[in-house]
């Protein structure tokens, strides 16, 4: 089953994982979880995990793929003010990042990280100054990935879309 929209890349995935900096003892907050990809990686090593997504169809597939998770289906700004604060926040689903960012860096516990993936750099200037205005900016990552492919019988690469990563840090 696949989701509209632009799914974390598998090589990304290990990359947002090493820069929260996940402890067994963290709350874990994915927003806009997609298919729970993230938050999977994340039950490795903490259980308290919430996940949220605007998409019905989206949180019965992190449901099945991050049992062990709590999903919540709606809108980001009007189901986080509801929640505990947390120590890690993850933003896969930057659509309607205006209505939610506050709110979610409001949750965010004293030396608490918050990562935003996106896919479009204008997407991702903007998170960056948000972060920039809270002094929450740590860096901004470009992490680009090809994957190999045959041609005329030997190895060549084919580049996939950027994903560009801003980090964040109380």
């Amino acid at each position: 089953m696949t989701l509209k929209g632009t799914p974390t890349k598998e090589e990304a995935i290990g990359i947002v994982i090493q820069k929260l900096d996940l402890q067994k003892n963290h709350k874990f907050l994915d927003i806009g979880c997609g298919s729970g990809a993230i938050s999977k990686a994340a039950s490795k090593t903490t259980k308290n995990i919430h996940g949220i997504d605007i998409r019905k169809k989206a949180v019965e597939i992190s449901k099945q793929n991050c049992p062990e998770a709590t999903f919540h289906h709606g809108d980001a700004s009007q189901i986080i003010p509801k929640l505990d604060e947390f120590d890690r926040i993850f933003i896969g689903g930057t659509k309607n990042i205006d209505s939610f960012f506050t709110k979610a860096t409001e949750k965010l516990k004293p030396n608490g990280i918050i990562i935003a993936n996106a896919a479009r750099i204008e997407t991702t200037i903007k998170i960056q100054q948000k972060m920039k205005q809270k002094n929450l900016h740590k860096e901004t990552i470009m992490i680009n990935i090809a994957k190999n492919y045959e041609l005329a019988g030997e190895t060549a690469f084919k580049p996939q879309n950027p994903v560009f990563m801003v980090v964040g840090k109380c």
